[in-house]
């Protein structure tokens, strides 16, 4: 599904424009972001279980507000999706990687409470892969310059490091962003999968007391956190239809292709959720196969 409210913003901008040379060429609706339902399921699911965790606080005084939708999961979602599209299409070195096909969730690389706390967000482009580091510093009177992000892949073959944007200045407690780019060294048509060791590095600088300035001199320091995986999962765009069958067919399974058909015993199960969890890949191939 299409980030409707960037949606909307291009196309506004698209029939406003008082640049003729603007409509010499169709309006692109390639350019705009989707958001997944894997990303509406999993904003959706952390809201329900933050709603549904014990507090030891005492409760507040009032009526107690409603666990968000699926709706309003996507729609955060998407607002999401679409504020990370135009960050990076403000960023110059990356105009050329084209437009944003999948941005995943924020990984929580640290604890909350450690002194550095880091994220990242993977955004997929056609022929590069872009890291969006998260950065906060939470130390007191304490300035980091010339922050970036040693990004390492497993597999160090498919994937060729482009550049790195660094972080100039966090101050406590202001967030700020470094990123990474890679391109893929064997062309758009590859899904390389690598697990990303990762580095923080920058020159930590106190501030003088006197002055409320950080210090002329600093030392340069370095922090690893944790490690992710670049999936399969983080290239697949869910599609969604009301009828499989007019699919089927679309994608050119012939009439005479060979099915097979398995009953699995599941009486212990007392939901479809229950079901499909309990389903292997293995039990879901052998349901159906395409010859």
């Amino acid at each position: 599904m299409f980030t409707l409210p960037y949606f909307e913003h291009q196309l506004v901008m698209y029939v406003t424009s008082d640049d003729r040379s603007t409509f010499e060429s169709p309006f692109d609706i390639s350019k705009i972001p989707v958001v997944t339902r894997e990303q509406a399921d999993a904003e959706d699911r952390t809201k329900k279980l933050t709603a549904t965790t014990p507090s030891l606080k005492p409760p507040k005084v009032g009526p107690a507000k409603a666990a968000p939708t699926g709706a309003e999961a996507a729609a955060s979602a998407s607002a999401a999706a679409a504020k990370y599209a135009q960050e990076l299409m403000q960023i110059p070195e990356m105009k050329e990687f084209g437009a944003v096909l999948k941005s995943s969730p924020l990984v929580e690389l640290t604890e909350a409470e450690t002194e550095y706390v880091v994220g990242v967000v993977k955004h997929i482009f056609k022929e590069h892969i872009v890291l969006q580091y998260e950065v906060k510093n939470t130390l007191d009177q304490t300035v980091l310059e010339n922050v970036s992000v040693v990004a390492t892949p497993s597999d160090e073959d498919e994937l060729e490091e482009v550049f790195i944007i660094q972080a100039e200045k966090l101050e406590t407690n202001v967030p700020g962003k470094v990123y990474v780019a890679f391109r893929k060294v064997s062309g758009e048509g590859s899904l390389p999968v690598a697990t990303f060791s990762n580095v923080l590095k920058f020159t930590s600088k106190e501030i003088d007391p006197t002055t409320n300035e950080p210090e002329e001199h600093g030392y340069d320091d370095e922090y690893e956190v944790s490690e992710f995986d670049l999936a399969g999962a983080d290239y697949v765009i869910p599609a969604f239809t009301g009828n499989f069958a007019h699919v089927w067919e679309q994608v050119g399974a012939s009439p005479d292709a060979e099915e097979a058909e398995e009953t699995l015993q599941l009486s212990s199960v007392k939901s479809i959720a229950g079901m499909l969890s309990s389903l292997t890949l293995s039990h879901l191939r052998r349901i159906i196969m395409l010859t």
